[in-house]
């Protein structure tokens, strides 16, 4: 499709409107390898009025819009995979800290900002965003919030919508609505912000938000434990709830294939000296100076060993071996991008259905497949633990690949059966958009349809994410 893009280049400014194919490349590196369709363009805008323009525009001539982040979602919705006509709308320009307030612990960004700089510029100011996982380094807060992101400590603080006071969105009609509200309580009609948190970028697209900061943490305390069973872990995990209270912020479940693999990667280190069938990666943090972190942890431990929950344990004794041990846990990430035959999942279920479920997941997928290796690792404190799947060691990858559809429905129905999710913080995009539509509520889906319709009468923004 051939289309003249001089009016939109006019508005968004000199060489903000990328056509050739050596300029939109990197717009178009999708972390799974999705079979990505080339747009029309890629736009950069740089501030609200030229998200407006460039949504009536596409509007007007009947463009679809890919809203893009930092690139780091694993369901490909960011790039383009239909052949109808769109842009990729990148927000990385918009990067701006428009207001930080101390006194009322917020701040307020642009949907552009990347989530490690925004977690400094607090830090700077003495406060704390607890947001936080491996893809911080280049995530953009439009697409944490776009996709409710998780992370390691919603145990504590909830998921990417329990940091949000206020939005900003450009509607698919080009309008704007300003929400940036900095209230902690407000119950004058609908709370509008959360129709926009999750939704994916189909009802509007995010270009600021205001955000929830809490006291800088003075106390870490961080471990590395040795367990036999997922049950042992929770019942570590209600130990450690009930001794250590609120300060307990990530709980991450990893068993030993996933930590073996990771271990591959360059600069990790097993931090016991022996290994385990499963391992928990703990970690507390408080801002208050009367309380002695590190030696409750340690009582805590002391406990749990007495009681034969835990086989062994070390605490970390630097901010280096802090990070050392969280490297570890954040490598398996990187090898699982790595490895391109693996099977990377989102499924969460209720936390005291977790053991029940990792259980019955493999005995499904092995009596499936046998020589299937299961990996399954994350967030014991809030059900979402990713299972991921390598490929028999004696398969190839092409063979392994056939299996694919048949092993993603086995996860999928396993979460399900638990009471749980097809996707706890990655959201659906376009990699899990049919398997919505057919593990949906009829009545649920019938609603999200209407709120779709009632927003976007042309489907124009994210047309191929979720499927609604």
């Amino acid at each position: 499709m051939t289309l003249d893009l001089t009016v939109l280049s006019q508005r968004l400014g000199a060489n903000q409107v990328l056509t050739e194919a050596a300029d939109m490349s990197k717009y178009l590196a999708d972390p799974l390898g999705a079979d990505v369709v080339a747009p029309l363009a890629v736009v950069r805008p740089d501030s609200t009025k030229a998200v407006a323009d460039t949504v009536k525009w596409c509007t007007g001539h009947g463009i679809g819009i890919v809203v893009q982040g930092g690139l780091t979602g694993l369901v490909s919705g960011a790039v383009p995979v239909s052949s109808s006509p769109c842009l990729i709308l990148s927000m990385e320009r918009m990067r701006a800290v428009r207001d930080l307030d101390p006194v009322n612990q917020s701040i307020t960004v642009e949907a552009g900002a990347v989530l490690a700089d925004v977690k400094s510029v607090a830090e700077q100011a003495g406060l704390y965003l607890p947001l936080s996982h491996g893809g911080e380094g280049s995530s953009q807060i439009g697409g944490n919030l776009s996709t409710n992101a998780g992370g390691i400590n919603a145990l504590r603080y909830g998921t990417a919508r329990d940091q949000v006071l206020g939005l900003e969105v450009v509607l698919p009609d080009g309008s704007i609505w300003n929400g940036l509200r900095k209230l902690r309580k407000n119950t004058a009609g609908y709370d509008l912000k959360h129709l926009f948190i999750g939704a994916e970028g189909t009802l509007g697209i995010i270009t600021a938000a205001v955000l929830k900061l809490r006291p800088l943490p003075t106390q870490r305390a961080t471990a590395w434990i040795a367990l036999e069973t997922p049950e042992a872990a929770l019942s570590l995990l209600q130990i450690l709830q009930t001794q250590l209270g609120e300060t307990l912020s990530a709980f991450e479940l990893l068993s030993h294939t996933a930590i073996d693999l990771a271990l591959g990667m360059p600069g990790t280190r097993l931090p016991l000296d022996q290994p385990a069938p499963w391992y928990a990666l703990i970690e507390t943090e408080t801002a208050a100076a009367a309380f002695a972190l590190e030696p409750a942890l340690l009582d805590s431990l002391g406990a749990a060993l007495e009681a034969g929950l835990i086989s062994d344990a070390v605490l970390a004794q630097s901010q280096a071996q802090r990070l050392a041990f969280w490297a570890l846990r954040e490598a398996i990430a990187a090898a699982f991008i790595e490895d391109k035959s693996s099977i990377k999942t989102d499924t969460a279920v209720p936390v005291s259905e977790i053991a029940a479920s990792i259980h019955s997941t493999t005995g499904s997928l092995t009596a499936y497949l046998p020589g299937i290796r299961c990996a399954p690792f994350g967030h014991v404190g809030d059900g979402n633990i990713h299972f991921n799947v390598l490929r028999p060691e004696t398969m190839t990858s092409a063979e392994f690949a056939k299996h694919v559809p048949g092993i993603r429905s086995i996860l999928e129905s396993e979460a399900l059966k638990s009471g749980g999710t097809i996707s706890a913080e990655h959201g659906i995009g376009t990699l899990k958009s049919k398997a919505l539509a057919g593990t949906q509520d009829p009545i649920e889906r019938e609603i999200m349809q209407r709120v779709r319709a009632a927003f976007d009468t042309g489907s124009c923004l994210n047309r191929s994410t979720t499927g609604l």
